[in-house]
């Protein structure tokens, strides 16, 4: 599902930024960006919990630690994941290059890497790679390094909000890649959200994890969780507001919205670009007995490949539904179940609704995004998966060795 990206973000005051094509990728595409800061920025990061994390993960752990962050550098094309010793020495060694370049300390420096896993990254691409990109550095640049982190990605990714705080401007903005490989255990895949905004350590780490628990969490493409997923927020302080240091600073609840909106947009587009993705649906469950439970059962059933199947083919099957909810291991009383598709009730009281009910949730089935919505009992439990079809075009996809 092809979609025209948002309006190319405003410069970000305290930021700079490239996206260069250096030959990680073939076909002269973009492979690799920077995201450079004027100085030292509070920031809070979040990564992949796949037991096998890529070389840029594992370093990117240590460096993000003490909660400050200069610059991030992203190549694509290539995952560095899967590589020993020797891809985790490249990581290493890419901080410490980029860092002398731009006179700042290597463990300010962020990695992220994108793309094949499994291959070795070379040294000599990587050093052009460096050089090239902080030549190229421009506060108007953020475009480009949006696009240079794609991958699979149809289009590229970006977003802004800017709230009041304090009688101040504050901007948002947020970039991210991702299409397939979306099972997130934390974020996905790679995420940039930078603001102009001040913030305290505590306040960043707690609203990007916020953040991310009510987006990049709660969307689902193909049951694969990325071995080198990354979410970072960096602040630059640059704007005149005061700094947010927790919840009950000025504007705290306004910036964390903000961000929550940012990232649910991105994840959001992550899902329409899922590999053949012709679909993005809302899986609402409600009536569960808590909220684990419902987020539970809205992942069984966002997950299931039957029922992605059926999204594909327009086929209101509540059965396959039903089927996921029992797999689901959330206790639930069939005689209360209720399905709801496309603003169309199928199901009510464990059994199939009367008429056509069948045919008129087909043709709503049609639309490219709606809500799928199950209520399984009296509780107060509600979650919300986002997810996609599962089409003939993802197989062909993924059924190639590629770059």
């Amino acid at each position: 599902m092809k979609r025209e990206p948002n309006p190319t973000p405003e410069p970000l005051r305290g930021f700079r930024f490239c996206g260069i094509h250096a030959g990680f990728k073939r076909k002269g595409r973009r492979d690799f960006g920077l995201v450079v800061a004027d100085h030292l920025c509070v920031s809070a990061a979040a990564f992949t919990l796949n037991t096998c994390p890529a070389a840029p993960v594992i370093v990117g752990r240590e460096h993000c630690a003490d909660g400050m962050l200069q610059a991030v550098m992203i190549n694509s094309g290539n995952a560095n994941a899967a590589t020993g010793e020797a891809g985790l020495a490249l990581a290493r060694w890419s901080c410490q290059e980029l860092a002398g370049r731009l006179s700042i300390d290597p463990s300010s420096v962020l990695p992220c890497s994108t793309g094949v896993i499994g291959v070795q990254v070379d040294r000599r691409t990587m050093a052009k790679a460096i050089a090239q990109g902080v030549d190229s550095l421009s506060s108007r640049g953020i475009a480009a390094a949006a696009r240079a982190m794609m991958t699979s990605d149809a289009f590229p990714k970006w977003t802004s909000r800017s709230p009041e705080i304090d009688g101040h401007e504050v901007v948002i903005t947020g970039i991210a890649k991702g299409a397939g490989m979306i099972h997130p255990n934390m974020a996905t895949m790679i995420a940039l959200v930078l603001t102009d905004a001040a913030l305290g350590k505590q306040a960043a780490s707690e609203i990007l994890e916020q953040g991310l628990s009510r987006s990049f969490n709660r969307i689902h493409v193909d049951g694969d969780t990325s071995t080198n997923d990354t979410a970072v927020l960096m602040a630059s302080g640059e704007a005149a507001a005061e700094i947010i240091e927790g919840p009950r600073s000025a504007g705290y609840a306004e910036f964390a919205a903000a961000v929550g909106d940012v990232l649910d947009e991105l994840s959001r587009m992550i899902v329409t670009d899922g590999e053949g993705a012709t679909k993005v649906v809302d899986v609402v469950v409600e009536g569960a007995r808590d909220s684990d439970s419902a987020e539970r059962a809205a992942r069984a059933i966002a997950s299931s490949t039957l029922f992605k199947c059926a999204l594909a083919g327009a086929d209101p099957n509540w059965g396959r539904i039903v089927m996921a909810l029992g797999n689901s291991g959330v206790e639930f009383e069939q005689r209360q179940l209720a399905v709801e598709i496309a603003g169309v009730s199928v199901a009510r009281a464990g059994a199939a609704a009367s008429g056509d009910a069948l045919r008129k949730a087909r043709k709503a089935m049609a639309a490219q995004a709606y809500t799928v919505k199950v209520s399984i009992g009296s509780g107060v439990g509600r979650a919300v998966i986002v997810t996609s079809d599962l089409t003939e075009a993802y197989v062909h996809f993924n059924s190639a060795y590629t770059s």
